[in-house]
């Protein structure tokens, strides 16, 4: 009689699944799935008078100071830095095209935008000697919104007053192109 348990006990045991070794696997996939996937979600508020530009370029954005441009405001991470004005187009004579106001700028530098983007590099390098860390340190990156329609002039007056306030890379956020 004892030898017709043992029998039965080695039958059953060969008819059971090991539980141990799925949930290895189960557990494996679970974390290869994890560290493969990867969202990074940037909030880009879009104004009202602001038409960005299209591309093709799929490139992840990144966090970074926030500058932008619409065809009535200068704004830097969402707090008013200026009002733009209309101005005479030399090149098209009766129409208008958006302009910083002259009073604001010293030659090509913005000094509004000049003076809260210094501090802001600032804030970002102190933070950064603070923490010791590279992830948090101050990279000089600007993420530019900018109206499809201004004159590059505005443009590149932003660039030039970012980078005389030590932002050097600049990321420019477009809509992105169907195809």
């Amino acid at each position: 009689m004892a030898s017709l348990k043992k029998s039965s006990r080695r039958g059953s045991s060969k008819d059971e699944l090991n539980i141990n070794s799925m949930m290895d696997i189960m557990v494996i996939i679970l974390v290869f799935l994890l560290k493969s996937y990867s969202t990074e979600s940037i909030t880009v508020n879009a104004s009202a008078d602001l038409t960005l530009p299209t591309s093709s370029a799929e490139k992840a954005p990144e966090t970074a100071v926030s500058i932008v441009v619409s065809q009535s405001e200068l704004t830097v991470d969402g707090d008013l830095i200026l009002n733009m004005t209309k101005v005479d187009d030399p090149d098209n004579p009766g129409q208008l095209v958006t302009a910083f106001p002259e009073e604001e700028k010293k030659g090509q530098l913005i000094t509004a935008l000049h003076d809260v983007l210094s501090e802001k590099s600032k804030q970002a390098i102190a933070m950064g000697e603070l923490t010791g860390s590279d992830e948090l340190g101050f990279k000089g990156r600007v993420l530019m919104q900018c109206d499809r329609g201004l004159p590059f002039e505005v443009v590149r007056q932003v660039m030039y007053t970012a980078g005389q306030a030590q932002f050097g890379e600049f990321r420019f956020v477009v809509y992105k192109q169907e195809q």
